[in-house]
């Protein structure tokens, strides 16, 4: 760790940091990152705090989807907006169980009830596998919105890092089936947009990420996300994948964007609100300087409490934005 460069880091990071002795990055080949994810999932599952009781869940299939299903038990019998949720690991790790106390907060702070999507991984299943699962669970969702008791033009997608891309990646199906008005709006948290070799070219200037995060960077630097590409085996001018190459960007409902300055998918969604912004697109995006990709994963983290009512606030802002 004293070789690692902590210059421009936030304190509450490089103070986690020495509790856990190392600064973790997932490395090497797809199967070496997923036994380090599974790995850290398990460390951290076990310094987490139990689940918030308030919020009940039940599992269910989405058309042969796996979901789980989230409503705070504070919210009676009204009805709320729902929120379709795809978790992050770079659509090669992850699962509904890694992100189940963020699901509960988000359900629970918006208020809304939270489907999460267990879609398929590039383990076994490739690029496009996890966009048609995500598909399938969001018309699912559309189809017994009256059975969730959910108020049904009031329906957002949220997700992080490869989730947020799969968030994002639904609106744009959505778009070009003609179905706009079947959502209202996105939360993309520290999401997948671009690929660095396939940046539009008038923002090219402001995607710098990928270098200046390239090493040294904790959970995931350039390398990682190299690996999780080649292990979803997509194509880097395919805009289901990178929404940024999308010609239906003007479309699209009000965006909510996080991202995080030791990130090298920061730009991604710096990128993405330029390019929104400028087609008239409303967008609103938080900020964290210093901190790495999901750095809200870590239970007890300085500033992970304040995103995640962040997050609840920009659900709140996209509903709002898109009445």
């Amino acid at each position: 760790m004293t070789s690692l460069s902590t210059d421009g880091f936030a304190t509450g990071w490089l103070e986690y940091e020495k509790v856990l002795g190392q600064r973790p990055i997932l490395k090497g080949s797809p199967q070496d990152i997923v036994d380090q994810f599974n790995g850290l999932g398990v460390a951290l599952a076990a310094q987490a705090p139990p689940p918030d009781t308030s919020v009940e869940t039940r599992d269910d299939t989405a058309d042969g989807v796996p979901v789980r299903i989230y409503k705070s038990l504070d919210s009676g019998d009204q009805k709320l907006p729902i929120g379709v949720y795809y978790h992050g690991g770079g659509l090669l790790c992850g699962n509904i169980d890694g992100e189940d106390a963020w699901c509960r907060f988000i359900a629970k702070a918006t208020p809304c009830i939270i489907v999460s999507v267990d879609y398929r991984l590039s383990q076994t299943d490739k690029f496009p596998a996890q966009l048609d699962d995500s598909m399938k669970a969001y018309h699912w969702v559309l189809k017994n919105a009256s059975t969730l008791n959910a108020l049904p033009n009031k329906i957002f997608t949220i997700g992080a890092s490869a989730g947020g891309g799969l968030a994002l990646g639904v609106a744009d199906q959505l778009i070009k089936s003609g179905s706009r008005s079947k959502i209202c709006g996105v939360v993309g948290l520290v999401p997948v947009t671009a690929h660095p070799s396939n940046v539009p070219e008038k923002y090219k200037s402001i995607y710098n990420s990928y270098e200046e995060n390239k090493t040294d960077v904790p959970i995931i630097d350039a390398d990682s996300m190299a690996t999780f590409f080649q292990a979803s085996a997509v194509d880097f001018k395919d805009e289901k994948a990178f929404v940024v190459l999308s010609k239906d960007l003007k479309e699209f409902p009000p965006v909510y964007i996080a991202t995080c300055g030791k990130d090298p998918l920061r730009d991604d969604g710096v990128v993405l609100e330029a390019m929104l912004n400028d087609l008239g697109v409303p967008t609103k995006r938080d900020h964290y300087e210093g901190e790495p990709h999901y750095f809200w994963l870590f239970p007890g983290i300085q500033g992970g409490v304040e995103f995640l009512e962040n997050v609840a606030k920009g659900a709140q802002w996209v509903l709002g934005a898109g009445s």
